[in-house]
């Protein structure tokens, strides 16, 4: 679930995101504090059994000092624990540091991307935002390591954008411009990107060949005794995707409604495959008292794929239900119940030739709950 535009203006959803964090120094000109959350979730997929792990666990700190009036320097570091193939490895998330001006916040580094920030129509925990998910991070992952950020907040206006340096290609190179206003009673914010990766690993391939050995151990290679060598190499793709992202939401007293349009086409470069995907996310929540709230979601995402002469199209719908309950600011318990029908095309590796391939989904249904605290 991210913090969009009117996810303040509900009660419940203030609590969510008012985590006290630490305060290291908070001194005049000076302001640096310890911030983090704990997760533990637990998740039941159909035909897999019951997992019980951290859920992308994370801290850091973030810094501010003045130098005048009109300038500020920030700067953020940030650790998370993700848990993977059965252990828990603590790895850096964040790490970007900038300038505050009355003008923006201009930040350098390790950030997340703007579509990231910006997120859409998803209050889900668990299985909502397959709208950002399949368009506008399906190749970034919502990071870049070499960023630069620059965001405005005004009163009735805001800004947020990023541009990724691809350093020789070690990078991918990445655009974004994103904006947002209040009008109307509606909070609403439109943009969109271009991102490519020239080195997108779609999996390994696999060649075996015979080399002559020491069979004796003589110390020498005997020319009639071979022996069997397995090499794997990364099948990597240039692949570029230019994304639209489209939100509207406004609130009714306790209740809270909000529509995505999610719009992306990648391309392979040098190829006749391309891949337009479109998303329509629709989500609500509702806060039944002042420190829980239950909330819902809707996503259908349609596929258009050409692989050569082969044209594909297919549709990928997913649903949630679930509800947050408020312990205190700094603690929180929810469940969620997500279905899944449909399917999902992306370009793979099948036997080292890469193709745009389905992955199917047959009315799958999935429980989760999960606990966080903050500090």
């Amino acid at each position: 679930m991210k913090k969009t535009l009117l996810a303040v203006a509900i009660p419940t959803l203030l609590i969510a995101n008012t985590a006290n964090a630490y305060e290291l120094i908070n001194e005049e000109g000076k302001f640096v504090d310890f911030y983090g959350q704990l997760r533990t979730q637990l998740e039941k997929k159909e035909d897999k059994d019951v997992t019980l792990n951290a859920g992308s666990s994370r801290a850091g700190v973030n810094a501010k000092y003045a130098v005048n009036e009109d300038l500020d320097v920030v700067g953020s570091v940030e650790f998370g624990v993700g848990y993977s193939e059965g252990s828990y490895d603590i790895k850096n998330r964040l790490h970007f540091a900038g300038f505050a001006t009355q003008a923006g916040t201009f930040t350098f580094g390790r950030q997340l991307v703007s579509a990231d920030d910006v997120w859409g129509a998803d209050y889900s925990y668990f299985f909502g935002g397959t709208g950002i998910a399949l368009t506008s991070e399906k190749l970034s992952g919502g990071k870049h390591d070499s960023a630069i950020k620059y965001k405005f907040e005004g009163e009735n206006f805001w800004v947020n954008s990023t541009y990724g340096l691809s350093e020789d290609d070690s990078n991918q190179e990445l655009a974004e411009l994103f904006l947002g206003t209040s009008l109307a009673g509606f909070n609403l914010h439109v943009g969109g990107g271009y991102n490519r990766d020239k080195s997108l690993v779609l999996g390994k391939a696999t060649t075996t060949s015979m080399v002559p050995t020491d069979n004796d151990e003589d110390g020498t290679i005997d020319a009639n005794s071979f022996a069997t060598v397995s090499t794997s190499t990364d099948i990597t793709a240039d692949i570029e995707n230019t994304y639209f992202e489209g939100t509207v939401e406004r609130s009714f007293g306790p209740a809270l409604i909000g529509l995505t349009y999610n719009n992306a086409s990648f391309e392979q470069e040098g190829t006749n495959r391309t891949l337009d995907v479109d998303t329509i996310m629709l989500a609500t929540s509702y806060s039944v008292a002042s420190n829980a709230s239950i909330y819902g979601g809707y996503e259908f995402t349609n596929f258009d794929a050409q692989d050569g002469t082969t044209s594909m199209s297919e549709d990928y719908t997913v649903i949630y239900l679930g509800g947050v309950y408020h312990l205190n600011s700094w603690s929180r318990v929810y469940a969620e119940y997500g279905y899944a029908d449909g399917a999902t095309l992306s370009y793979k590796n099948d036997e080292a030739n890469i193709n745009v391939a389905r992955g199917e989904k047959d009315a799958e249904n999935s429980f989760a709950v999960g606990y966080r605290v903050y500090w």
